[in-house]
């Protein structure tokens, strides 16, 4: 696994991360235990801001993983555009709307 490299923020990756799906998993729980059929409409909108956060977060870690593979030159600009496309393929996939941004 690689080392967190946020640590001059003051941030551990791996902390944020378990926090994330800590919280989201906890919503989706909550939402079973409360018996009801459907999930309220406030967890399922919860559900997508988790959502659309986890795929921001993998999303950025595209650069760096794109550096450690031998041979591949992309510009940033292609870089850039990967991250746009593999976050609303996430998005999408997860649910959720596709993003404007």
């Amino acid at each position: 696994m690689s080392k967190p490299k946020d640590k001059s923020k003051g941030l551990d990756r791996r902390a944020v991360m378990r926090g994330a799906l800590a919280v989201g998993g906890a919503s989706i729980l909550g939402g079973a235990a409360a018996g009801a059929a459907t999930m309220p409409q406030t967890v399922v909108v919860a559900e997508r801001e988790w959502a659309r956060a986890l795929a921001r977060h993998i999303v950025n870690q595209l650069p760096e993983a794109i550096s450690q593979v031998r041979d591949v030159q992309l510009t940033d600009t292609q870089i850039l555009e990967i991250q746009k496309a593999f976050q609303n393929t996430l998005v999408t996939n997860m649910g959720c709307e596709v993003p404007t941004t």
